[in-house]
């Protein structure tokens, strides 16, 4: 296996996208089964940090669905499949700069806020780095998307059980 051979990692792509696919359709579970307790909560602590994290999880899972979609495609090209990381990273740095506006407006710092940016950090940078290195040639290459699916996976994880679980407390 090679950083920066895309068909070598076709399994790799086909078990992330399967996984995440599976894991965003928690969310939406999670989401619609706790929706008045999640909306009243939000309407008592003033501010939409239980809404943030469904969009957080959302925005780490699709982004790597989108990543790994795009790594099935036939004849794509290490160069493009480069561009389409960099843009995964831009659209997960949504997320973190939601979640601090949020705090600066309600001046209430949720339940794990510095967690939860340094794994929304650390997902853009393993992205980032992908992209780099494919871009470049020069680094680790698609050896960093591993860590970006475990960071995507663990957010998810993490909030889905915060919208689950926590929120009937």
């Amino acid at each position: 296996m090679t950083a920066i051979d895309l068909h070598e990692w076709t399994e790799f792509f086909l078990g992330t996208a399967g996984a995440v696919a599976a894991l965003s359709g928690l969310i939406f579970v999670a989401v619609s089964v706790n929706l008045p307790r999640i909306l009243a909560a939000e309407r008592s602590e003033g501010g939409s940090f239980l809404t943030g994290r469904a969009i957080e999880a959302l925005v780490a899972l699709l982004s790597i669905l989108g990543v790994s979609t795009f790594g099935l495609a036939p004849e794509l090209g290490t160069t493009s499949f480069g561009i389409v990381v960099l843009v995964a990273a831009s659209v997960c740095i949504v997320a973190p700069i939601r979640l601090v506006t949020v705090v600066i407006r309600s001046r209430h710092r949720p339940a794990g806020f510095a967690s939860r940016l340094v794994f929304a950090a650390a997902l853009v940078a393993c992205l980032v780095a992908c992209g780099v290195s494919l871009l470049s040639g020069v680094g680790g290459g698609l050896y960093w998307l591993p860590f970006a699916v475990v960071v995507a996976v663990t957010v998810a994880a993490v909030n889905a059980w915060v919208l689950l679980v926590e929120v009937m407390r």
